[in-house]
């Protein structure tokens, strides 16, 4: 074995398993390590064998006091934490000039065809599947990838066989945090709120993560940033411009003016002719024709092909989903609101005439709940679960009536419950969901279906 040419691969799951068939059709040497072992990484190694022809060395149920061989370059997938055992070995395995990358950094020094980044606190997956579909309008073969869709490593090596000819990455802070410079493309940065405080520190340690896609070798139509960031580039790249959007200031390239998108007073989209609704989607709109004219050119805005694909767009599952309605009471799957930036826009797309009802709370992560303070007047009642449920409820008891839920099942019992018509119940829990499930994902699609067995329950009483 050729130690310079062996790539570990730390963690066999989703992004584990894609990182190991790039790295095979690379010619690489493979060695594969998780902590977990299970029938399935057995079979998706012998999958990996039939595809590729790589025989890999797999460390399944890996445990510390087994040290792992040497190699070239290690590759963490997004759950190996800096502090966790498995990382400390995987340090020790490199050879002196070795590379430690998590699975977007190797992605992205094998990719082979052109791309576009985006990141946020909110809006991230709405905005990248937008700029993907108008990217296809305009004759691309185009794959939203990142944090959704397929793994990066995958769209890499489909880019390597000639399959697709752009990628669209959503990057989260955690995906970003470890990467010294980030390759430039034209990226936008949506918005920043508090968010993963537990993870970055403060805001602006959080928010210079973010900035690490806008590279200073970009022209400003290639830096797309909502134009109440504008200080924070003065403070992270002084001296560089950008393409700014903007719903509420008249100063940015991109405006709202009514229902109409303009361009340096141009009018590009009317919004009554799409199904996102709220300033926040009116935004990532404007996100997404940024990106579109870095790529294509201005001309691209104001083509049919990107009304059509504006207006065939329906969103994303999980964020601000009206999935129901029942005895004039509607019912909102918000599941994606992991934060109260997220949760305020979600209440401002729906307290127009109606009473919210609103479950919130889930797993802590040292957010300021006082930022909910503007959707408070819009709530009728607050159902709390969680491991954040008392801070939540001293936050905003004084108020909003607060109900403590011993579950999320009672919890939305509750809800439902309390619920007269002209009312709206939502889940939209301003934290994330791994105290309680896998994933917001599980969380939200556990909401439905909980959502329509007690709704029908009530319906027979």
């Amino acid at each position: 074995m050729t130690f310079e040419n062996t790539v570990l691969i730390c963690g066999y799951g989703i992004s584990g398993k894609a990182a190991a068939r790039l790295a095979a059709c690379q010619g690489k040497q493979l060695i594969v390590v998780d902590e977990n072992k299970t029938p399935e990484m057995r079979t998706a190694l012998s999958e990996l064998k039939l595809e590729t022809g790589a025989e890999a060395m797999a460390y399944f149920g890996w445990t510390p006091e087994l040290p792992l061989p040497k190699c070239g370059t290690a590759v963490l997938s997004p759950g190996i934490r800096h502090t966790s055992l498995l990382y400390k070995a995987a340090c020790d395995a490199l050879l002196p000039d070795g590379r430690l990358l998590n699975e977007m950094e190797f992605a992205l020094a094998s990719l082979k065809c052109p791309f576009a980044a985006i990141t946020g606190t909110n809006g991230k997956t709405t905005t990248t599947e937008l700029t993907t579909a108008l990217l296809k309008a305009h004759s691309l073969r185009a794959e939203s990838t990142g944090n959704i869709g397929n793994a990066l490593s995958d769209c890499a090596l489909e880019a390597l066989r000639g399959n697709l000819s752009f990628l669209v990455i959503e990057t989260s802070s955690f995906q970003l945090e470890p990467i010294g410079t980030f390759p430039s493309c034209p990226a936008a940065v949506l918005n920043v709120a508090s968010d993963h405080i537990d993870r970055h520190g403060s805001l602006d340690a959080y928010a210079q993560v973010k900035f690490k896609i806008l590279s200073r070798t970009l022209p400003p139509e290639q830096r797309v940033l909502n134009a109440n960031l504008l200080p924070y580039l003065e403070r992270f790249l002084p001296g560089c411009g950008a393409t700014t959007f903007s719903a509420v200031s008249e100063k940015a390239d991109f405006t709202l003016s009514g229902q109409t998108i303009f361009f340096h007073g141009k009018p590009v989209f009317d919004l009554s002719r799409t199904p996102l609704k709220g300033a926040h989607n009116a935004e990532n709109i404007m996100a997404a024709l940024a990106l579109l004219r870095a790529v294509k050119g201005e001309a691209a805005l104001f083509s049919e092909k990107t009304g059509e694909a504006l207006e065939a767009f329906h969103g994303s599952p999980h964020r601000m989903e009206v999935f129901a309605r029942r005895n004039g009471v509607i019912y909102v799957n918000d599941s994606k609101a992991t934060n109260p930036h997220a949760v305020n826009a979600a209440v401002r797309t729906f307290a127009d005439g109606r009473n919210l009802l609103v479950i919130l709370g889930g797993l802590d992560k040292a957010m300021d709940f006082s930022e909910l303070e503007p959707s408070l007047p819009h709530i009728k009642q607050a159902f709390l679960i969680g491991q954040c449920r008392e801070t939540i409820h001293k936050a905003i008891s004084g108020s909003v009536k607060c109900k403590l839920c011993s579950s999320f099942e009672s919890a939305v019992r509750d809800a439902c419950s309390a619920a007269e018509s002209g009312d709206c119940v939502m889940l939209s829990p301003a934290t994330a969901s791994m105290d309680m499930f896998k994933n917001y994902a599980e969380r939200g699609d556990t909401f439905k279906r909980l959502v329509t067995q007690w709704t029908e329950v009530m319906g027979k009483q």
